[in-house]
């Protein structure tokens, strides 16, 4: 898979393809298996959607995925 990173600076993209890391990439998969789980129980309603942000935001702090930013309606 080829992906390219966005440059803090301009938020263009850079002609350096980004390189993935086996633990990067399981990162993203924990993440969005653990995100998928939390869907599953806010839709359920045991959780309400303030909590739900909240665990996504820690969510996203630990496994910090490379989609994960781009998937979420909170930043």
């Amino acid at each position: 898979m080829r992906l390219k990173q966005l440059t803090s600076s301009n938020q263009t993209l850079s002609n350096e393809p980004l390189k993935i890391t086996d633990e990067q990439l399981q990162n993203e998969l924990n993440f969005h298996l653990v995100e998928k789980m939390f869907i599953k129980l806010r839709e359920e309603k045991l959780i309400s959607q303030e909590e739900f942000n909240k665990i996504s935001k820690l969510n996203r702090q630990k496994f910090t995925p490379l989609l994960g930013p781009l998937m979420c309606d909170k930043p």
